[in-house]
């Protein structure tokens, strides 16, 4: 069994966060709060706590802020590498092990966890993934979710299947199945079956070479997929292991893997489990469970918190509002007799009365006031 202190875990974290525009503008997306803890801190915690030690985080856009919350929050022996131009994971994984090989002459790195820094699992499920991989000597585990829903295929890979007797063909949490073949972001009649991989694997020093033989594809990148596919071809043991239990859609893949706006609300609603209120300014409004309320907060008479509400410090909620499905950064401004719900509320915003809105992020505009980026 190959020993954690011979795995490093690739954090990729240099995106510019395109489908989070405009918040991604000021906060880069491994710094989005979930149930106030940012994705890469949460991240961190659950390897460390999982018996990981080795960490090279590849960077770029706002990589100084990146970089302060690490140090802030802990006291790692970090690798960073910076990829000055997004493009493609595979460069970026390319990028981390050159630098890892530089940096580990006297130590012997057999294998490598890589994981992009917008999705989520537990220490646990970290720990299965490492377990299975050592059981079944795996070159390669994938993390996979199941879907009949053809539009999870235009941002994740899809793979081919095939029953094995020791192992499971249908998911459990103990077994997984041989992965055959594998093909990124297929078009509806290339794909291959209804299970995906999620940016989270589990690989050996041999996709190193794998990574050097990828051409360019058609979107202009190497494509990490590619590399895994290569493993297949030379018969390497390429596994999938079952990380959702629930079937997968483009509604409820956000609380996973955040990729826009909507999903932010989503991913807290996961871990979203009871009250945080502090102190309240004002009258105590109805609560529907769970909610967060922050310091500072002016609260009205007659208004109505929740389900899955999180409001930052130093907001007013005028009288007679109701707010469900609500994130508000700090600041923001309600003004009575107004309705939201799903909605995503930048820094500062102040809404008029009477407003109402729902599905949508809203930003503060120097001209207008505020605008509204519906999703």
């Amino acid at each position: 069994m190959h020993s954690k202190q011979n795995f490093f875990v690739i954090m990729l974290a240099a995106g510019i966060g395109t489908r989070l525009r405009p918040l991604s503008n000021r906060i880069p997306k491994p710094l989005i709060k979930i149930n106030d803890e940012t994705l890469l801190s949460r991240i961190i915690s659950n390897f460390t706590e999982a018996g990981f030690s080795k960490f090279v985080v590849v960077v770029g856009y706002k990589k100084e802020v990146i970089k302060k919350e690490i140090a802030d929050h802990y006291n790692l022996d970090v690798l960073y590498i910076e990829q000055e131009t997004p493009s493609g994971m595979a460069e970026a994984i390319e990028l981390a092990m050159e630098e890892i090989n530089k940096n580990s002459e006297k130590e012997m790195i057999t294998h490598f966890i890589i994981t992009a820094a917008d999705i989520l699992f537990s220490k646990d499920m970290i720990l299965k993934m490492y377990l299975f991989s050592q059981k079944f000597k795996s070159d390669m585990v994938l993390s996979l979710m199941r879907s009949d829903d053809v539009d999870i295929a235009k941002g994740h890979g899809n793979v081919e299947i095939s029953k094995e007797l020791d192992l499971s063909y249908e998911f459990t949490s103990q077994k997984g199945i041989r992965i055959t073949d594998i093909i990124e972001k297929p078009e509806p009649n290339q794909i291959l079956s209804k299970y995906y991989s999620l940016p989270l694997y589990l690989v050996n020093r041999k996709i190193v070479d794998y990574l050097k033989s990828v051409e360019i594809s058609k979107r202009g990148e190497k494509e990490f997929q590619d590399a895994i596919k290569a493993g297949i071809i030379q018969g390497d043991l390429v596994h999938g292991f079952n990380f959702i239990n629930e079937m997968i859609t483009t509604d409820n893949i956000g609380q996973y893997h955040l990729t826009n706006l909507r999903d932010i609300i989503l991913m807290n609603k996961r871990f979203m489990k009871s009250n945080t209120i502090a102190p309240i300014n004002g009258i105590f409004p109805i609560v529907v469970n769970p909610i967060t309320i922050k310091e500072d907060t002016i609260i009205g008479n007659d208004v109505v918190v929740g389900p899955y509400v999180i409001i930052g410090k130093s907001c007013k909620i005028g009288d007679s509002c109701k707010l469900s499905n609500v994130i508000t950064y700090e600041g923001v401004t309600i003004k009575k007799q107004s309705t939201l719900e799903w909605c995503l509320i930048d820094k500062d915003v102040v809404l008029p009365e009477n407003f109402k809105a729902k599905n949508c992020f809203i930003a503060k505009n120097e001209k207008k006031g505020f605008e509204i980026i519906n999703f």
